[in-house]
């Protein structure tokens, strides 16, 4: 299967896909904080993680539906891609962070030294030409030369130190060996939106006669199963309301090329552990003998039509009907049609 068809039948990118196709979302954009990094706060709505959310936008780019462009960026650590930094200087020659900084002056006289070495016991002075300075302010008479910093380990004078980082988890690195992670914006390619048009079913066609039916329905389910790992689907059905029990039943969408062995298998363990009593895989892109005899035996059933309408509405039919005989199949309705057959 390609990367573009993949992603078109992937249950965890089907509100994402539609809302680019609808137009409702047009440029997911970068935000960027101290505490959580580089976050794409409209993806929210459609996936759990930021993790999930940058893993389905690395794999739109991949199959071409989106675009993207550099809008921003951070310095993270190299060990551990923390975004939570702190800057220490250290001395550059022993790499001692004990360091001292001061301020050299020179006064008017000509003589040049640290400012702390103007300060005596009687007030601020020269050091060399012993003249007091008014008010005891050294700036006042004195002109700044510059910044030094002094290493109490080592003793040397520099002007500027070595700069290292401290993350947030411990680990230090020097300003050349820091991560740099561009921060992207991205949008639907132009020439993708036609074909999202196309490849993809409006489900809300699906769901609303099943909703009248008085079925619950959630498009891009995700359904814990019985060995608690969490499944997608592209939609799920539920009879009264219940989601506590076991769907009614579950869709696969493939919208484009042909139905593998790999999608029925799929489906099948999904729906298994979490019980689906009827599974359904819609189908556009065809589907050979092999895979449909598969999927038979595996009681997955394969609505299949190229035209979107008919699909939707075969898709539809089959599942109300799954409903109506799952509540007839009930002990209090079999109790119900008995009594009615005696009376």
């Amino acid at each position: 299967m390609s990367s573009l068809s993949r992603v078109l039948s992937n249950p965890r990118y089907q509100a994402l896909l539609k809302a680019l196709k609808d137009g409702r979302l047009e440029v997911i954009e970068p935000v960027i904080s101290f505490e959580r990094g580089i976050e794409y706060p409209k993806l929210k709505e459609f996936f759990s993680s930021e993790g999930e959310a940058k893993e389905a936008l690395e794999a739109l780019v991949e199959a071409g539906i989106l675009v993207s462009e550099v809008a921003d960026n951070v310095m993270a650590c190299p060990h551990c891609r923390s975004h939570k930094l702190m800057v220490r200087a250290v001395c550059p020659a022993c790499g001692s962070p004990k360091l001292s900084r001061s301020t050299m002056v020179e006064h008017t006289c000509g003589h040049m030294d640290f400012e702390e070495k103007f300060k005596g016991e009687l007030g601020a002075a020269c050091p060399r030409c012993g003249k007091l300075l008014d008010g005891c302010d050294i700036r006042a008479e004195c002109k700044v030369v510059s910044v030094l910093y002094r290493c109490l380990n080592c003793k040397r004078v520099f002007s500027e130190p070595k700069m290292e980082y401290l993350c947030s988890n411990g680990h230090r690195a020097g300003e050349g060996s820091l991560a740099f992670e561009g921060a992207r914006a991205y949008r639907l390619s132009p020439e993708k939106r036609v074909l999202l048009e196309h490849a993809m079913l409006d489900l809300e066609e699906l769901f609303k006669p099943l909703r009248e039916e008085g079925l619950t329905v959630e498009g891009n389910a995700v359904i814990a199963g019985r060995s608690g790992v969490a499944h997608d689907f592209s939609f799920a059905v539920w009879d009264d309301g219940d989601k506590g029990k076991p769907p009614l039943a579950v869709g696969l969408v493939q919208t484009s090329e042909r139905v593998t062995a790999p999608d029925v298998l799929a489906l099948h363990v999904k729906a298994f552990d979490v019980g689906a009593e009827r599974k359904l895989i819609l189908a556009r892109g065809g589907v050979d003998r092999e895979v449909r005899d598969l999927a038979k035996t595996y009681g997955i059933e394969i609505v299949e039509s190229r035209d979107s309408k008919e699909l939707i509405a075969e898709a539809g039919r089959r599942v109300l009907e799954a409903a109506r005989s799952g509540r007839q199949a009930r002990p209090e309705n079999r109790m119900k049609i008995s009594e009615n057959i005696k009376g």
